[in-house]
Formats: C-alpha cells, sequence, structure tokens
C-alpha cells in the first residue's frame, strides 16, 4: 500500500446546474494516516469537497483517487470513507449502544481463503480483466472523439474578443454582471433611468436576436446609438453577446457531460476485475459479524472515546459532546481508512469545544487512519493538523504545514484570515533592507535573495512579534489609539502615520501615549504572490 499519495483529488471542479462554481480545478494530495484540515470561511467549497470525497457529490470534472484507484463511481457504502456529520445525525428512539452498532450489522468477516480456490479467483479476474481492456479501449476512442469534437466548439469561443472576455460567465454570473450594470446606470443617470430607444432600434435588435437563435449568428450589425450613454449601450452588447455565448455553451456542456460520463465508465471499467474478485469472495468466502463481535468491536470503541458507562443513554438523555463522541464512535467502528469531519465541534460551547479537541488528536493518534476535518476556526485547524488546505472561492491558495501557513503565507489574504496581521506595502532596497513610508529595516536572508531592488512587496509583522520599547529606541513611533482587555493579553491598536497597527501584550497602555515599536528581521515576512481576484467579482 502506498503511504504517501494515499488519497488524491486531482483536477476537481464542481458546476452546479445555475453556474455556480463550487470548487475549481483543485488539487490536493494526502498521505495516509495524515490529520488534514479543510480551511476556509463559510461558501469557500470546504464542505463540497468532503462531499465529493465521501460519495455524496459528484464533481463535474476530475478523479479521486484512493491509493491509485479512481473511487469516482463507487457506490457511498463501498468506499473506505465514513462520515461524522456537523448535526451529529444520531437515531433518537436507539441508545447510545444501537446507534453505535448500527453499521456492524451490514459489515462482512472475510474468511480465510483455501489454496485449491485461488485457481478459480484468478480465473475469474483474467476473464473480468480483459473485458475490461475491451470496454476501456471502447471508450477510450469515443472520449477522443468527444474532446476534438469539444475543442472545435471551444475555440468559437476565440472566435470574438466579446465573447472571450465572457467565457467563464453562466447564469449565476450573468445577474450579478446584470444587476452590476443596471446599479451603473442608476448612479450615472439617476434612480430613474430609462433606455429611450427608437422603434427602428428595437426591430433591429429583434432582427439580431432572431439570426442569433435561428441561423446561429453572433450580432455584427452596427446599432445605431442616438441618444445612449455608453453605460446603456454596455449593459445592450453585454446581454446581445451573452446571448450568442449560450449558443456555444449548449454544446459545450452536451460534449462536456458525454466526457464525464465516459471518464466514469472508465473508472468502472478500471476496477470491474477487482469488483468481480471482491462480489465473489463476499459470496463464497464471508459472513456478517456474530453477536459476539460486534459486542467487542463496541466496546474497544466506546472505551476508546471515553463512552464507558453511557451504553444504555438515548441521545436526548446526553450533551453535545457527548452526543459527538457517539457519532464519533459510530464512525470509527465500521473501521475506515478515511475519517471524514464537517465541523463536528462548531455547534459546542468553548470549553467543549476545547476538549473534544484534544480528544480528537488522541484518537487520531491512537487509530492511526486519515482524518480530514472541515472547518473555519483557525485555532482549531492549527492545533489539530498535521497539514492544513486554506481554501477561499473554491480555489486553493496555499497547502502547507500550520507553522509554515502562519509564519510564512502565501499572499495578503492567507495572512489575514490566519490569525491576526500587520500587512504593508513597501520596496525592497538591497543587502536584506525594506523601505516602508521612509523608514527602512532588515528582512530574512533567504527571502532577500529572491527579491531584486526596486520591487514592490508585501510583507506582514504578526501582532505579538512586535515589541514595545521607549519612544525613540524602536524603528518607528506610534501613538495608542485603544487598548482592548482580552484575558491573558491586551489587544493594543496604534497609529503611525495613516497606518493601524495591531500589537499583542501583557500590559496595558494609556490612550494616546507615543511609544517605540522594534521587532527582530527574521519575524517580517515578504509576500511576492499578489491574491488573484474573482472575474465573478463586480465592485461598484
Amino acid at each position: 500500500m502506498n503511504n504517501k499519495n494515499y488519497l488524491v483529488l486531482k483536477n476537481i471542479t464542481k458546476v452546479y446546474d445555475d453556474g455556480y462554481v463550487a470548487v475549481k480545478d483543485i488539487n490536493i494530495s494526502v498521505n495516509k494516516g495524515e490529520f488534514v484540515t479543510l480551511l476556509g470561511p463559510s461558501g469557500c467549497g470546504k464542505t463540497t469537497i468532503l462531499k465529493i470525497i465521501s460519495g455524496f457529490e459528484s464533481p463535474t470534472s476530475g478523479g479521486v483517487y484512493v491509493n491509485d484507484i479512481d473511487i469516482q463511481d463507487m457506490p457511498i457504502n463501498q468506499r473506505p470513507t465514513a462520515t461524522v456529520f456537523q448535526d451529529y445525525a444520531l437515531f433518537p428512539n436507539m441508545d447510545v449502544y444501537h446507534n453505535i452498532v448500527y453499521g456492524l450489522k451490514a459489515m462482512l468477516k472475510i474468511l480465510p481463503i483455501p489454496d485449491e480456490a485461488q485457481q478459480e479467483i484468478n480465473t475469474i479476474y483474467e476473464k473480468a480483466a480483459i473485458k475490461a481492456h475491451y470496454e476501456i479501449n471502447k471508450c477510450n476512442l469515443s472520449m477522443q472523439k468527444a474532446i476534438r469534437q469539444r475543442w472545435k466548439v471551444d475555440e468559437k469561443y476565440k472566435k470574438y474578443e466579446q465573447i472571450f472576455s465572457i467565457q467563464n460567465i453562466r447564469h449565476a454570473q450573468f445577474e450579478l454582471r446584470n444587476k452590476f450594470l443596471l446599479a451603473k446606470l442608476k448612479k450615472h443617470c439617476g434612480e430613474d433611468a430609462t433606455f429611450k430607444i427608437s422603434a427602428s432600434n428595437r426591430r433591429r435588435e429583434l432582427n439580431a436576436l432572431i439570426r442569433q437563435r435561428i441561423f446561429k449568428q453572433p450580432v455584427l450589425i452596427k446599432y445605431s446609438y442616438l441618444g445612449l450613454n455608453r453605460w446603456e449601450k454596455a449593459y445592450l452588447e453585454f446581454r446581445r453577446w451573452y446571448f450568442y455565448k449560450q449558443l456555444i455553451d449548449r454544446k459545450h456542456d452536451l460534449l462536456q457531460n458525454e466526457i464525464n460520463k465516459l471518464q466514469k465508465e472508465i473508472s468502472y471499467w478500471e476496477n470491474y476485475p477487482t469488483y468481480c474478485k471482491e462480489a465473489y469472495l463476499k459470496q463464497k468466502y464471508s459472513r456478517k459479524l456474530n453477536a459476539r463481535e460486534i459486542a467487542a468491536k463496541a466496546k474497544h470503541i466506546i472505551d476508546l472515546v471515553g463512552l464507558t458507562g453511557s451504553e444504555k443513554k438515548y441521545p436526548n438523555e446526553l450533551s453535545g459532546g457527548m452526543q459527538q463522541r457517539v457519532a464519533l464512535a459510530r464512525a470509527l467502528v465500521v473501521e475506515p481508512d478515511i475519517l471524514l469531519l464537517d465541523e463536528p465541534l462548531s455547534a459546542l460551547d468553548y470549553k467543549v469545544r476545547q476538549q473534544m479537541q484534544l480528544e480528537l488528536k488522541r484518537i487520531h493518534k491512537e487509530v492511526g487512519i486519515t482524518f480530514i476535518l472541515v472547518t473555519h476556526d483557525q485555532g482549531e485547524a492549527l492545533s489539530l493538523s498535521s497539514k492544513i488546505v486554506v481554501m477561499s472561492k473554491g480555489s486553493v491558495e496555499q497547502i502547507d504545514t500550520p507553522k509554515r501557513i502562519y509564519d510564512t503565507p502565501k499572499n495578503d489574504w492567507v495572512a489575514s484570515f490566519v490569525g491576526k496581521a500587520n500587512i504593508f506595502e513597501g520596496v525592497y532596497l538591497k543587502n536584506k533592507r525594506v523601505s516602508f513610508n521612509n523608514e527602512e529595516f532588515n528582512v530574512k536572508e533567504e527571502l532577500s535573495k529572491k527579491m531584486s531592488p526596486g520591487q514592490q512587496v508585501k510583507f506582514i509583522i504578526r501582532p505579538e512579534d512586535i515589541r514595545i520599547v521607549e519612544q525613540n529606541k524602536g524603528i518607528i513611533n506610534a501613538r495608542v489609539v485603544e487598548s482592548v482587555y482580552k484575558g491573558d493579553t491586551y489587544s493594543l491598536r496604534l497609529k503611525w502615520k495613516e497606518h493601524l497597527i495591531l500589537v499583542e501584550t501583557l500590559e496595558s497602555l494609556p490612550q494616546n501615549k507615543v511609544v517605540g515599536l522594534d521587532w527582530f528581521a527574521e519575524k517580517v515576512h515578504i509576500m511576492t504572490e499578489k491574491k488573484k481576484r474573482n472575474p465573478n467579482e463586480f465592485k461598484i
């Protein structure tokens, strides 16, 4: 078994029927036994990824591989995964014990295979492999044909610049852009802005739509925009080109659906020999677990998650933390290779949540299987994970260890989302020096090797890395604007020129006091990668 890259998500994209892109071109590799956290704000695609791994959602394109086997067409009950849901999903009419053993009733135990049966098993596998090879070749030929046809259709997007610029826009994004342009119209032409389009213009517009719908031609005639301002022109042109693009979209979608269907068929036939072999073994050399075996597995898991003594209680008699333990035990008892956790601690209060975090870490260490956690809590991700996948708007921003995510974020979005950060813009000079608002200071030597003099850079300094010293004895002087007591620390906001700087300190400072701020060069991290703008975002 390959422990490295045990679970691989390759080019995963999920687009819903309304055109909403939940995740786009996601590539994640997980080693066996890792504790991986998908971290990001609500709506960034974390749970969609989890559903795709578990089989509750199918990707629009891309593949999910476990130990180099494509499981995209594998039924949910046959996948090597178990899921702990956010809302526990316990059976209210069953006690703790029967909730936990529910999945064991369908679990099979493989019996020893006699030597004389091995030849028959090999024959079944070889016959299935021959059939699978024939079907895969047939699917590959069909796929090559569909890919060539899709390429020809995709070339039509590039034929006109107006269509190419809106190629990725579908109905949901069209509505957003439409609202954006209408808002611009109201802003520049007043709330009562109306189109004063002549009858001849309306006839031309109708003729253009007929040419689009019937003769499949784009709008090429020059319209008379007499009396229309530039926002009215932009609104009309955008709609006309989008309607023509829809004709290309329909052909593209039909071919893409055909390609996706063929990919699933290929995935099925690649695993077909293994399915045939396993079906034979289950039929001839397996049995259901008996009551004694079920009880032994249940006792082991009950002790592991700390539910001893609560076996006869019902879910409504348990606290939130205890119910979460039951849900965790029910998932672990079926011995999955991958445990999926969909924000399991979000409904718990702070103290119980902290306790359950420690329990999760302990259980992961004891069972040694792969954990994949979804959360928007940065502290939870940093304390539990061996690897963090930071996500934003359906894309992966950074994949790294918790320490590197916090200390060396890839861009300013990651820096501001994971923990608190002071983010500044400056210019790299030379000899490990950065200029910021006419102030100069040192940066890390390994970072400076990648910089060139005069290069615009962004850099971060964490609030806890800034030291407060006496006035004129630090790198800069700043005035205290606000001091907030956080229990174990004080959170200070200080003003330096037009910048607000956050500092975490053990002592409070009076408002308007001027102090010096100092930091070590190794605490400054330069970011050269800019956060890419989402093409579906429109701001007025």
